[in-house]
């Protein structure tokens, strides 16, 4: 009996030692690069319009928020908020962020960009820590929150709440993780395939 216990303690001491370090290891800073989870981004929206009824319903007011991501070809939101621009940050496929004391700045592979100034500067509020982004600010015609954070599975989810004045909310979802080796491909190795394929 004392050997089992033993034997039994040896093994969930072992499985923790893993556990904890393959979380050292994950990076959990927002640089980097990221490409983008369909699977994981559909699950987050189902949640997050799942929780924003349930809240609706308990606090009884009317209106509401739709939750939605980007559509491609830079097609804004649509209904009462179909004059706006959804945020740069989340049409990317694949996106690059890099930090430094001053601003963050998150890059598309399409080449477009957006620099978030860290402070409050021109009505906008920024905090930044290496795995939360955070900005938000009112203008006279709408309120913006950026929220981009990386979660407990290691992925980048990004989501932009826009509120027009006297208009329906809109939260966008979007999640990314790291990429694979299977993400990015060598085009002069893709080429050397298919022409070994075609001679077969």
């Amino acid at each position: 009996m004392s050997q089992l216990f033993t034997i039994t303690c040896g093994c969930i001491a072992l499985s923790l030692f893993i556990t904890v370090s393959l979380e050292a290891k994950r990076d959990k800073s927002i640089t980097g690069v990221w490409v983008v989870n369909e699977s994981a981004t559909a699950a987050l929206q189902d949640k997050v319009r799942k929780t924003n009824t349930a809240n609706r319903n308990i606090a009884n007011r009317p209106g509401g928020i739709v939750v939605g991501i980007p559509a491609p070809g830079g097609v804004g939101p649509t209904g009462p908020n179909s004059t706006l621009k959804f945020p740069i940050v989340l049409e990317c496929e694949e996106i690059s962020i890099d930090a430094d004391t001053k601003k963050v700045k998150a890059s598309c592979e399409t080449g477009v960009s957006r620099e978030f100034l860290i402070g409050k500067l021109h009505g906008r509020t920024t905090r930044y820590r290496s795995n939360i982004l955070y900005e938000s600010y009112t203008s006279t015609s709408r309120s913006v929150k950026h929220d981009i954070r990386v979660d407990r599975q290691g992925n980048l989810v990004a989501k932009v709440k826009i509120k027009p004045k006297n208009g329906v909310s809109q939260t966008y979802v979007r999640v990314y993780s790291r990429p694979t080796d299977s993400d990015s491909v060598d085009p002069e190795l893709a080429d050397e395939e298919v022409q070994e394929t075609s001679e077969q």
